[in-house]
């Protein structure tokens, strides 16, 4: 489900809590913890969208990297019988069209790119000895720069959660 309709839906049953349940309810109590989960709706709508935008962000990121890697290994052409290589490229091509195609949901495209990454990482160990020194070099910098990216990510989503504004 896309975050904007998520949004949108707490949104809503947060208003729907205010305008028809809590007018029904007639003990003060009730009427408390009504009122308290519209609040806590509302507070956790904005959240949603950031997150989101935070995790578009992260997948363009892996999604340019892949395709780096893609394009790094396809330019190797004395390892073009490397059957690790091919398979490399094969999975990390798959991955990228799975996460394009099928998912319409942001958090379950991040899931299929970090498990291409996680590929590439064990990929790129098996070739090793295969693959340039300069061009491992340049690949494991950028793979460095994409897990720092999600590091800072996760940490500043854990931080606003814990002190929200």
């Amino acid at each position: 489900m896309g975050s904007q309709l998520v949004t949108l839906m707490l949104e809503r049953c947060a208003e729907a809590i205010e305008q028809v349940i809590l007018p029904n309810l007639t003990e003060t109590f009730a009427a408390e913890q009504a009122r308290y989960v519209a609040f806590l709706l509302r507070a956790m709508a904005p959240t949603v969208e950031e997150r989101s935008q935070g995790l578009r962000e992260e997948n363009e990121g892996m999604r340019e990297l892949l395709r780096s890697v893609v394009e790094a290994l396809h330019r190797e052409k004395a390892l073009s019988q490397n059957a690790v290589r091919t398979r490399l490229i094969e999975r990390l091509s798959e991955g990228l069209e799975k996460a394009e195609v099928e998912p319409p949901d942001v958090g379950e495209q991040n899931r299929i790119l970090k498990g291409a990454l996680v590929e590439t990482i064990r990929g790129l160990d098996a070739l090793t000895g295969d693959l340039p020194a300069e061009t491992m070099s340049s690949l494991r910098q950028q793979i460095r720069v994409a897990l720092r990216q999600q590091l800072d990510n996760f940490a500043a989503r854990r931080q606003a959660w814990m002190n929200p504004p």
